[in-house]
Parts: C-alpha cells; structure tokens; sequence
C-alpha cells in the first residue's frame, strides 16, 4: 500500500470526528491544492458557528497549507494561536508533514513555558501581596513638634494687679508644655516695690486639631524670695495666626501656700493673655 493510500486510508478511519469541515477542503489539501485549501480554511475559522473543537482542526490544516506553500511565518503564527487558544489540539504525525510536526511541538513547548512562568509569577505576586496584608501597618509618623516664644501678660482679678512676662512653650500633637518667668512689681508702694520674679510651669493638652485650639492644664508656681509654692488648674485658647504667629488666652484659679511672705494672696483668679511664634523642630530623619 503506497503512503498516499494509507494516508487517505486513516483519513477515512477518523472521519467521524473530521466530519464537521468542509469535505473539499480537506479534498484540496490531499490533492496538493494548498493555495485553495488555504483560502477554504481560513473561511471556517470565520464561521462562528463552528465548535472549538473545529476550529482547533481547522487551524492546523490551515497552518499545514501555508507551512507546504514555503509560507512558514504565517504557518508559525497560525501554530503559535493553536498553541494558546487550543492546548489540548496537536498535530498528528500520522497526517502531517514531520517538520510541521516539530514545528508545532516546539511553538507549543515554548507557549507552554511562557504560561507557567506567567502562572509562577502569579503566583509569587499573590504570596506577595498576602504578606503585605499580614504585615502589621506601618506606625504613623509622630506628629511635628513646636517652640514657641512668647511675651504675655498676666491680670490677677482680686488683687486687680497687672503683670507681664516671658514663657517659652512646647507642644507636639495633643500635648503642650510651657515654663514662663512673670516679672513682679509693687505700683501701689511709694517707692514702687520690685518684688523678685515668679516661674510658672504648665502642662496640658490640646483639643481639637483646628486653627483654634482649646487647653486644659495644670500649671505649678514658685515665686523667687518667697518661702512656699503654689499650683492651680487652668483653661485656655489657642488661635493660629498668619505666618507661624500663635495667640493664646489662660483664666486660671491658683493657690499659695507660704509661711511667712503676705505680698501673696492665698487665691488668686488669674487671666493671661500673649503672642508667640511657632518654630517646627527638625523630625530627626
């Protein structure tokens, strides 16, 4: 039996599951027409009614027709989509050409590689991204931290006295700290008195994260020449101003407690009121 006739023999043996393509077209490769049965194939591809299975075939006669036309770089693109969109299609060395054959086993053993790195670079971009979700989140940064000079003044409503000062405050997100110097004075003495300073320590927090702040705190005092201390609570106001100014208002209610100097009264309702300037501190990154 010549190899046409067994050829044509295993042809007839799978025709129940070629019976879908065109007969002629089959036809006109067997015959050595491989223009036609080029033009005859690349028609059922274009028939959306055909199964997957059908184009699978339809695509590797049409690439065996262009591949026996010397046409070999549309053979290869034509094998290329055989190898992607059809992975369990081959080309059957029984019915095809040898070189054809390896043709398609190399095309299909390159796209084969290609889908299993693509599929091991899914892979470890999805393992990526779990241990980024399993990571705790990254602590926020510490809020930015300020000095602020200042020159206030200070109304002591018993004893209607008014004095002024000096204080350098410090404050970093809720949380505000200031050490001030009140320069005392007698006017009601003739000659007027110069009593030694008062140093005044205040701590407290800050509501709000606004240009307007209040403040709650509690400040200590200590007044220089005068054998006590005193301490008291205090309520407040923070504006922001135009260019890094900060004005501030404190009503306070203070104790003393000394053992011998009287200058100082025991309770005192205090009102201070200043300007400052507020410098950032360097991070430290």
């Amino acid at each position: 039996m010549s190899p046409r006739h067994l050829h044509l023999l295993v042809l007839v043996l799978f025709a129940p599951r070629l019976a879908w393509a065109d007969a002629q077209s089959i036809q006109l490769y067997e015959r050595g027409d491989y223009e036609a049965a080029a033009e005859s194939f690349t028609r059922v591809l274009a028939d959306p009614r055909r199964s997957s299975q059908e184009l699978g075939e339809a695509r590797v006669y049409l690439a065996a027709s262009l591949h026996a036309l010397g046409r070999t770089e549309e053979a290869r693109e034509q094998l290329e989509v055989l190898a992607r969109d059809y992975p369990e299609q081959r080309v059957d060395a029984v019915l095809f050409p040898p070189e054809l054959v390896a043709l398609a086993e190399a095309i299909r053993q390159r796209v084969d590689a290609e889908r299993e790195y693509a599929r091991k670079e899914a892979e470890r971009e999805r393992l990526a991204r779990e241990e980024v979700l399993r990571r705790p989140p990254p602590p926020a940064p510490p809020p930015p931290a300020y000095l602020r000079p200042e020159v206030l003044g200070l109304y002591e409503a018993l004893g209607r006295q008014v004095t002024l000062g000096v204080g350098l405050s410090y404050h970093q997100g809720l949380l505000e700290g200031s050490a001030r110097v009140l320069l005392n004075g007698d006017p009601t003495s003739s000659p007027p008195r110069v009593i030694p300073p008062t140093f005044q320590f205040q701590g407290g927090v800050l509501l709000g994260r606004g240009a307007f702040r209040p403040h709650l705190g509690l400040q200590a005092i200590l007044p220089l020449g005068a054998q006590g201390y005193g301490g008291g609570a205090v309520a407040g106001l923070r504006f922001s101003l135009p260019k890094g100014f900060v004005a501030f208002v404190d009503v306070g209610v203070e104790r003393f407690f000394f053992t011998a100097d009287e200058t100082y009264r025991k309770l005192a309702l205090t009102t201070q009121a200043g300007l400052g300037f507020d410098l950032r501190l360097p991070s430290g990154k």
